[in-house]
């Protein structure tokens, strides 16, 4: 009779502990359910903000190259460039503010209110919304290393045309100035000049600085010097750069880096002068080699090397280096500070 009363109890014991285990089971699946959703929609709306994160990026940077003289445009061009990317965006999600200088700063806070959920719906949720903030600046460089030493006159440049950065002897034999002039940047004489043109200047230049002119018409050193920075460097050739198809229009299409692409001091309009002169730096432009010419007795540039190209006046993307509010000549700088 004893021995039935326990396997009784015993049974009793099982029974109850089988009905814990189904209650601890039940509510742990419930909980790896309400994981897994977490989880998951955790992770789609995780790749959603980083998705609209890129766009935000890139519609500021967008955006930004209009300012300061261009509120209205910035605005413009970010909206647009975010719909080309499927994101849409109103003028009340873009902001244009102060940073430096008036108008010189833009942010771009793209929104999706209702991005889906999937396993959350299990708890009633759908959808929840996904934001993104970019902020991106428009500014001057406060100096610059790597320089070639040319230089043009403040009044003497117009992006997209042909030029002469740097012109021969001068016409018919006569001591011709030139729009355009070597400079002596790192030190005087022609092996420092000749290397300034293939490596660029060691020395930082900042907008104030005085330098010296370089004596001389250094034909063979100005040869030497470009053909070896353009032929000898990444691509070992002379792009012709032509107009490249792209979402907004024609542009170039560098290398990185692109033996072509060089950086030149402005400086004052030179007139009447010989032999070593100080002048100020008043800033910075971007140009591209796009040809070397021989100007044996030619009537307009004289005897010597003519280097050719063309001035650029898109802002660069430079995540490096001090920034001063920008000006209205020369090179600008764009970089993302949010």
């Amino acid at each position: 009779m004893c021995n039935h009363n326990k396997s009784n109890h015993a049974l009793e014991t099982l029974g109850g502990n089988n009905g814990n285990v189904a209650i601890i089971v039940a509510i742990c699946l419930v909980a790896l359910i309400l994981f897994t959703a977490l989880v998951v929609d955790v992770g789609s709306l995780y790749e959603e903000r980083r998705s609209l994160q890129t766009v935000a990026d890139a519609a500021s940077l967008a955006g930004v190259q209009e300012l300061p003289e261009s509120p209205d445009g910035a605005i413009q061009k970010a909206i647009e460039y975010a719909a080309k990317h499927g994101v849409t965006i109103a003028g009340s999600d873009v902001n244009i503010s102060f940073t430096l200088a008036i108008n010189d700063t833009i942010t771009v806070t793209p929104v999706i209110p209702n991005s889906p959920l999937y396993f959350a719906r299990v708890i009633g949720m759908d959808s929840a919304p996904v934001r993104a903030r970019a902020k991106a600046i428009i500014a001057s460089p406060e100096d610059y290393t790597g320089t070639v030493p040319w230089g043009v006159p403040m009044a003497g440049w117009q992006p997209g045309v042909e030029y002469v950065l740097k012109f021969g002897s001068g016409p018919d034999g006569v001591n011709y100035c030139g729009n355009f002039q070597p400079l002596a940047i790192d030190k005087s004489g022609g092996r420092e000049y000749r290397d300034n043109i293939v490596y660029g200047a060691s020395t930082p230049l900042k907008v104030g600085d005085i330098i010296d002119t370089q004596p001389g018409n250094q034909v063979g050193n100005t040869r030497q010097g470009t053909e070896t920075r353009v032929l000898d460097q990444p691509d070992f050739s002379m792009n012709d750069f032509l107009s490249l198809a792209g979402p907004w229009g024609a542009g170039y299409k560098l290398d990185v880096p692109d033996s072509q692409f060089v950086m030149v001091p402005i400086i004052p309009e030179l007139v009447d002068f010989t032999g070593k002169e100080h002048i100020e730096i008043l800033g910075f432009v971007p140009f591209i080699i796009t040809s070397i010419e021989d100007m044996k007795g030619d009537t307009e540039f004289g005897n010597g090397i003519a280097i050719l190209g063309t001035f650029l006046n898109k802002a660069l993307i430079v995540t490096k280096g001090s920034i001063v509010p920008v000006t209205s000549q020369g090179i600008r700088v764009i970089r993302l500070i949010e």
